[in-house]
């Protein structure tokens, strides 16, 4: 359909297609991904395909006693946003408004009659981190500064064949702020509902990446001097031998 409304060409449907069979997740979002859409343009398109109306998140501000109405979990579950009320009416912003099961489910929990309108993958993500993850981005921020900032062209970066002080290497995974960091990124991945947790070291910067709906999302860069400390929390946590690379 979206090769016959002549919003992308039939190679890049093609190419959109090959990466949602290796990464998993929804066309929409891997066309957008490529670049071959723009939010705006895939939320037009589904409001039409779908008959109901579009919505940009970016534009509303939404009631905190609306959004009480759906736990966080939920909303993550099924990628949704509760919008307004009115009556017995409850409007929720979702990718796939044809999903029955999660309407059903929010009518079953809060007891309204559900009127979906349609967003952007990406637009429900970061609404939800907005609405959702205040008590996350609070706790890491509190985290980030209590970590001293050091420049990265002073970190000494180990080769394989560097010997490893493995007494310094433990103390280091036990301190506070990188307990407290691994516990962060633990706890908001499942909430997130991501699938695994991509922990990514590299020579000048650090990135943790979540696995969400088949599709790898960028979370947060850690201070590159945090990487052999934070690899060793998470090994300890996995009764593993924290001597081996």
């Amino acid at each position: 359909m979206l090769v016959t409304a002549g919003k992308v060409s039939s190679d890049q449907l093609e190419q959109a297609l090959a990466q949602q069979q290796q990464e998993g997740g929804r066309l929409g979002t891997h066309l957008v991904k490529l670049g071959f859409l723009d939010d705006d343009e895939l939320v037009e398109f589904l409001s039409q395909r779908y008959g109901v109306p579009a919505i940009n998140l970016a534009e509303v501000e939404i009631d905190e006693t609306i959004i009480k109405i759906i736990p966080p979990d939920v909303s993550r579950k099924y990628t949704i946003l509760p919008v307004s009320k009115a009556g017995a009416r409850l409007t929720i912003a979702m990718v796939d408004p044809t999903n029955v099961f999660a309407m059903d489910d929010i009518k079953f929990m809060t007891g309204y009659n559900v009127e979906p309108v349609v967003a952007s993958e990406a637009a429900l993500r970061e609404a939800i981190d907005k609405y959702y993850g205040s008590t996350h981005s609070i706790e890491l921020k509190k985290v980030m500064e209590d970590i001293t900032d050091t420049d990265d062209t002073d970190v000494e970066v180990l080769d394989e064949d560097d010997d490893i002080d493995l007494a310094e290497l433990e103390q280091q995974s036990e301190e506070a702020p990188v307990v407290r960091l691994v516990n962060i990124i633990l706890t908001d991945a499942i909430k997130r509902g991501a699938s695994d947790i991509h922990i990514e070291p590299y020579e000048k910067e650090y990135r943790v990446r979540y696995r969400i709906d088949g599709i790898l999302y960028e979370m947060m860069r850690p201070p590159i001097k945090l990487r052999e400390a934070i690899t060793s929390r998470v090994k300890i946590m996995a009764k593993l031998d924290i001597a081996e690379k």
